[in-house]
């Protein structure tokens, strides 16, 4: 009995040596197919020329400041595809894309906001401050703050007068940022970005007495009053 079950063992042994074998030699062809492929990428590094928000007499010609690239320590800002499409001769905003890509295929691209302001135009400091935001949901002390970025550029932290934020009880999530210029006479004023949870708005109507802004904020076919008064 006990010979019987040697013998079945021994065969059972034959039998596997050359399974094993074959295992061994398709795991050693994997790795040697394989070997190479895993290696590190060197991510290129890209940054603006100039600032990052360029603001052009309406007119006069853009002057392209352009991008460093630098992949590892090797400059490769030659290679930098750059974007743009400016309409010098309307306001408005004008994107700038700047894209570079490393030798395996990795892309990264960063952005200058371009804005086309007319000449006649304010770049008074006397904007510049907080508002209370009068609303159709409320009245918001310290509802908005206008920033005067430079040369006629001014930027709101929230246009709708915390009607979402405060009113709404939505948090600062919902604010709505605007970028904006002055007429030169002070009696209006035109937007020439903004965003928002729902994507950007139209202001309509604005009217400006003294440091006080009146206007619509409208998306689609919904519209509601705003007006921003100093305090």
């Amino acid at each position: 009995m006990n010979l019987l079950k040697h013998k079945i063992m021994k065969k059972f042994i034959y039998k596997i040596i050359p399974v094993i074998a074959i295992s061994l030699l398709w795991s050693c062809t994997q790795d040697l197919d394989t070997e190479g492929i895993s290696r590190i990428t060197t991510y290129n590094e890209i940054e603006l020329v100039g600032d990052e928000n360029y603001i052009v007499d309406q007119g006069t010609a853009y002057t392209e400041p352009g991008a460093l690239a630098y992949e590892g320590e090797t400059d490769v800002s030659d290679q930098v595809v750059i974007k743009e499409s400016i309409d010098v001769n309307t306001p408005g905003y004008y994107p700038v894309s700047y894209y570079i890509e490393n030798v395996d295929g990795f892309g990264k691209t960063i952005t200058r906001n371009v804005y086309v302001l007319p000449g006649d135009r304010s770049k008074s400091d006397v904007y510049a401050g907080t508002y209370t935001g009068e609303v159709s949901n409320g009245t918001f002390p310290d509802a908005t703050i206008i920033t005067h970025l430079g040369d006629g550029l001014y930027y709101a932290d929230d246009f709708i007068g915390a009607r979402y934020r405060i009113g709404s009880g939505y948090g600062a999530a919902y604010m709505i940022p605007a970028y904006f210029y002055v007429t030169g006479d002070g009696l209006s004023y035109a937007a020439l970005l903004t965003d928002s949870p729902w994507g950007p708005w139209e202001v309509v109507s604005p009217t400006l007495t003294g440091t006080t802004f009146s206007h619509n904020l409208k998306q689609g076919t919904f519209s509601t009053p705003v007006k921003l008064i100093k305090q």
